[in-house]
């Protein structure tokens, strides 16, 4: 929003002066027009005088339109020229000027060029440039006058002290009216603004020597040093960084004070044009750096209180920044000149000891606070919440603070990359979100996308997970994934591969925190991280990281996160874990869910829906096309009116509204008697569809109200189809336990009773394949008329077939799915019964609905 241009130049300071000590201001002959030149063609603007003051309306017919108008009077208060503040694309406001004349056959207020204007006023006006606001100083001989560099910020200051005169100077304003009254320059913020009003004391100072004025004394306003650059009340509320602007006049100091330079030198070195050089004892000049840098501001780590400098030069006209931590300096094994190269910044190997000298002892007067996590910041606050993208990027608070991402052996610059927008929100909601409604899996995506940033909003109403999504190739995962990562980035650098170890897992977790950890495909033949993804999982989901020991005997800090994340792969994760060893738990599959790709009854695999495109292929390859060309909008459109909305209503005005909605969606889909992990899962799903409504109230998703709503519940009920039952999944599993035993083994480990009860009366025609038999098995008719096995099991037997789980939590959950037979009386599950050989024994006597019970399993979903 900073619209003031930076006078640092000599040439452009001579410029300035040599205006500001021009005659007092003559006033424009009211009795008649500017003489016109000449015009060349009907589009050149012939000046006359204005006969009406101009305001915002004139110009309605721009877009986007002016925000304020801002009139240079005369001594006589007649209109002379106006500056419009117009935002561009990127609500950046730049500047435009307007002057009043005959174009176009139409006499009134035209827009012209700054230095058009200025011609323009120079010629009617004897060749001098107003102050702003010369008019009020003209009529209040006086009043105290404060002296801005922005006319915004004038007229802002001028409200809130009403009993002053508040001008505004440019480059090429007559400053001679200033001369013999008291004034009190405010400076804009940072070095160039200081230097600027340097330059204005030292021509007024100039002036009044020339002049031989001696009334009137100049001071400035000594504004503090960790505002950030540019800043004057017309960028940002002044209340939103504690200041009070009655009470930083009242308190003016001599301008060689206010204007201090910003960089403290040390004794010998000095900044060149051609870089930082070192005059020692004997007056030899010794180029330390080939590249010219500015010490921006000292700084440290607000998570751990590391010192630390900011560095900004130029590279190929592109703007570089570096913070050094000064324990880098002489830390041994540092990478801290390799890091300063690797960023261009040039200087010879023979004086690396001179630039860390330099570095050690290199004060900044201004501060700013640097950050290695990204997410909401702690120190903001709720009251005025902000959140840091990694990279560095700033949403919310007040637009004017200054905070830097910095974290040890992390490249900003690429992660930067990584979250780099690209096309305006309004491309990525026609060309992906718009094409993703209807679409289950697609809506799920992007509801999980925007969920991360609340998980520490809504507090303990919602637990981190995340969601696998498994099934063939070439049913669209990859979609899924382009689109789930368009939300923040660039799909293309966003997504992280599967291949690491859980140190590794936990970094990459620490820098998408509050934002998401989108993973690509999970392979099944990686047995080494297969192994490790179960506690991969607890750990993200229980947002920590684990213990580990420092240099010394004290522990490091540990990592904290906070994210929702995802998954894609061929197979659902039970299978990926179980076939490297591991157990798949209850806690797993409550944390991170799997659902399956391919939606039930669609011709296209992951799509429900393909829209108009002619076919699923077209489909899928215009989606990544458009993933590519338009991301990295819609998660900071959503951040920004959740800043929006926290600041307005407060956190519990939120919660209260998610509980309403987890309450509704569970009452929706969850069935009677469900397991405890079904709701842990419900809630966070509800959670999901919640955000995606939530977004669309904000602007940030073009869906039908319940569009998210119902496309998360398709998913969840898909979930429960899937799964097996609503049991716990301990339950579950063993069911599928004793069901798959069964189905390898029926006849390699289970005797057929009617063959061995024939042997044993003395048949020779019997010969039996079995060993290490478990039981036996039994030829019966199903209720369908079907043949099928009945199968009686020794106590030893079901104690094996459930090796590694309960054996009797097993069969009570084989008799809740209605595949195990219980006696007629008794507490017990097991029946006596004759068997050959063995006599009269207790048996688990298996059901044919065992091959039915547990839900289907992956082979079964893969071969039907």
């Amino acid at each position: 929003m900073n619209t003031t241009t930076s006078v640092d130049s000599a040439a452009t300071s001579n410029q300035a002066l040599e205006a500001r000590r021009s005659a007092v201001i003559v006033p424009i002959n009211t009795d008649s027009s500017v003489a016109p030149t000449q015009p060349s063609d009907d589009q050149t603007l012939v000046p006359s005088m204005p006969d009406c003051v101009p305001s915002l309306d004139d110009f309605s017919f721009m877009s986007p339109a002016p925000e304020t108008i801002h009139v240079y009077y005369s001594e006589r208060s007649r209109p002379l020229f106006g500056i419009l503040r117009v935002p561009d694309e990127n609500d950046v406001m730049r500047r435009q000027a307007i002057a009043f004349g005959r174009r176009g056959g139409k006499e009134r207020w035209h827009l012209v060029s700054e230095d058009e204007a200025y011609e323009i006023v120079r010629k009617a006006n004897g060749g001098n440039i107003p102050l702003y606001r010369l008019d009020k100083l003209t009529s209040q001989p006086d009043a105290p006058v404060i002296c801005m560099l922005d006319e915004y910020a004038a007229d802002i200051v001028q409200e809130a002290l009403p009993d002053h005169v508040v001008v505004a100077v440019r480059a090429k304003t007559c400053i001679e009216p200033l001369l013999a009254r008291d004034v009190a320059i405010w400076p804009n913020a940072g070095e160039a603004g200081i230097n600027e009003a340097m330059d204005v004391a030292a021509d007024i100072k100039k002036c009044k020597y020339m002049t031989g004025e001696c009334g009137g004394k100049v001071s400035g306003i000594d504004l503090p040093d960790d505002l950030p650059d540019w800043w004057n009340p017309g960028v940002s509320d002044p209340a939103d960084l504690g200041i009070d602007i009655v009470s930083l006049v009242q308190r003016p100091v001599p301008p060689e004070q206010a204007f201090r330079p910003f960089t403290i030198m040390p004794d010998g070195y000095k900044m060149k044009k051609n870089g930082l050089v070192f005059i020692g004892e004997d007056g030899v000049d010794r180029q330390v750096t080939l590249t010219p840098f500015d010490v921006v501001a000292e700084t440290d780590l607000a998570e751990r209180g590391d010192s630390g400098l900011i560095l900004r030069w130029q590279n190929r006209g592109q703007q570089v920044e570096h913070v050094v931590q000064r324990g880098q300096i002489s830390a041994r094994g540092s990478t801290l000149l390799k890091d300063l190269r690797a960023k261009k910044m040039l200087f010879p190997e023979t004086v690396m000891k001179l630039l860390l000298d330099f570095l050690g002892t290199v004060e900044a007067r201004r501060f700013v606070r640097t950050v290695s996590t990204v997410g909401w910041d702690n120190v903001a606050g709720w009251d005025r919440p902000r959140f840091v993208m990694p990279g560095g990027e700033l949403i919310g608070g007040s637009g004017a603070s200054e905070i830097r991402f910095a974290a040890p052996h992390v490249n900003t610059e690429g992660e930067r990359l990584k979250y780099v927008s690209s096309g305006t929100l309004q491309e990525w909601q026609n060309h992906v979100a718009s094409r993703s409604a209807g679409n289950s899996r697609l809506i799920l995506g992007i509801c999980l996308a925007l969920t991360s940033p609340l998980l520490k909003v809504l507090g303990n109403v919602i637990e981190a997970g995340g969601v696998h999504i498994w099934g063939d190739a070439g049913l669209g995962k990859s979609t899924y994934s382009n689109v789930v990562t368009s939300v923040w980035g660039n799909p293309a650098k966003l997504m992280i591969e599967l291949d690491g170890t859980k140190t590794g897992f936990e970094n990459a977790a620490e820098l998408a925190s509050c934002i998401g950890l989108f993973l690509e495909e999970l392979k099944n033949e990686d047995t080494g991280v297969n192994k490790e993804i179960g506690r991969i999982i607890y750990m993200w989901a229980n947002r920590k990281g684990g213990l580990r020991s420092g240099p010394s005997i004290a522990l490091r800090e540990t990592k904290e996160f906070d994210i929702m994340f995802c998954s894609t792969g061929e197979h659902h994760l039970k299978t990926v874990i179980e076939k490297s060893g591991g157990t798949y738990t209850g806690g797993i599959e409550a944390r991170m869910t799997s659902i399956r790709a391919g939606v039930d009854g669609s011709p296209y695999g992951l799509p429900d829906t393909i829209h108009d495109a002619p076919s699923s292929k077209s489909f899928v390859d215009q989606m990544k096309a458009d993933c590519e060309k338009y991301h990295g909008t819609a998660g900071r459109h959503f951040v920004a009116k959740l800043i929006e909305d926290i600041s307005e209503k407060g956190r519990d005005d939120i919660r209260d509204w998610f509980n309403q909605y987890i309450e509704a969606f569970i009452k929706e889909y969850v069935p009677s008697g469900a397991d405890r992990a079904i709701n842990r899962v419900a809630t966070r799903f509800a959670v999901f569809a919640a955000v995606g409504e939530l977004a669309r109230e904000y602007g940030t998703l073009p869906w039908d109200a319940g569009e998210a709503f119902k496309g998360v519940g398709a998913c969840f009920m898909s979930w429960i189809d899937d799964r097996g039952g609503i049991g716990s999944r301990e339950e579950i599993n063993a069911v599928q336990i004793v069901r798959k035993f069964i189905s390898m083994h029926r006849f390699t480990r289970f005797e057929d009773i009617v063959a061995a009860r024939t042997a044993k009366e003395g048949a020779d025609c019997y010969l039996s394949n079995v060993r290490d038999r478990v039981g036996y098995r039994e030829a019966v008719r199903t209720k369908d008329g079907d043949d099928a096995y009945a199968y009686y099991i020794t106590v030893e037997g079901w104690d094996e077939i459930c090796k590694g789980i309960d054996p009797a939590r097993a069969a009570k959950a084989v008799l809740a799915a209605g595949a195990l037979q219980p006696p007629k009386q008794g507490r017990g599950l097991t029946i006596q019964k004759r068997l050959p050989h063995d006599g009269k024994i207790r048996v688990y006597v298996i059901t044919p609905e065992i091959m039915t019970a547990g839900g289907p399993v992956e082979d079964d979903q893969e071969s039907e």
